[in-house]
């Protein structure tokens, strides 16, 4: 717990940096203003599939017949519609962020407060395109397979928490270590360190649903990632020796 409240604290430090303050906005907005217009320009279409979906379901006829609600299932899709548009923001954030803007955080974060530690290069350009291509596919088959639990209450914020805490940990953790750690450095961080990743990566993605904060979660997610992975790190060696 001590390491993630310091990996936060350290973030938003490194967010009050003009550099930093520059990455707020400019891919969360890129993704938030690029998903409005694809769910503007099919909204109506999506909407009559998930209606018909959701009206052929027997637990949604039933809850009408039980309830007396009418056009359940066209509320049902809306919210459906609403609730899946900030982890798919979530998910393409995490993406251009782990291919364009880690790189820099890295550098810059790993400069200013990691000049100390020494890069003994585990990972690759390649390898972290790989992981991350890894992980969108799982996270996506995974989403995609869950969507039925959705009609559970509470599981429309739960799962998708879990899944992007999930995927934080295996995109941005591997874009860390790749310059920092050796590769078996990087595993046993993974596992040492695994219930606190999966806590702050819960904890980050509850604050993508505060309204407007999806702006600046992903690279708020993309910093607190870096100091914990680099102070994980400098731990581990510093217990080596």
């Amino acid at each position: 717990m001590n390491m993630i409240l310091q990996s936060l604290r350290q973030s938003f430090e490194a967010l009050l940096r003009f550099r930093m303050f520059l990455l707020i906005f400019l891919l969360p907005v890129v993704a938030v203003v690029g998903l409005f217009l694809l769910f503007v320009i099919y909204w109506q279409e999506w909407s009559a599939g998930l209606t018909a979906l959701f009206a052929g379901m027997s637990v949604v006829q039933w809850i009408e017949s039980w309830s007396g609600l009418q056009e359940l299932s066209l509320w049902f899709s809306m919210a459906f519609l609403i609730l899946v548009f900030i982890p798919l923001v979530y998910l393409t954030s995490v993406l251009l962020i782990s291919v364009l803007v880690m790189p820099l955080v890295v550098k810059w974060v790993g400069d200013s407060d990691f000049k100390y530690l020494e890069k003994k290069r585990g990972g690759s350009f390649l390898g972290s395109l790989w992981n991350t291509l890894v992980g969108t596919v799982v996270f996506v088959v995974v989403f995609i397979a869950t969507l039925p639990l959705w009609l559970v209450p509470g599981f429309q914020i739960g799962l998708p928490l879990l899944l992007t805490s999930w995927l934080n940990k295996k995109v941005f953790l591997y874009d860390v270590l790749q310059d920092f750690a050796t590769q078996e450095e990087r595993v046993c961080i993974a596992k040492a360190q695994s219930l606190p990743l999966y806590g702050m990566g819960c904890l980050l993605g509850f604050l993508s649903y505060i309204p407007l904060a999806f702006f600046f979660v992903p690279v708020l997610s993309a910093l607190s990632y870096t100091y914990f992975g680099l102070n994980a790190l400098a731990a581990l060696r510093k217990g080596e020796s």
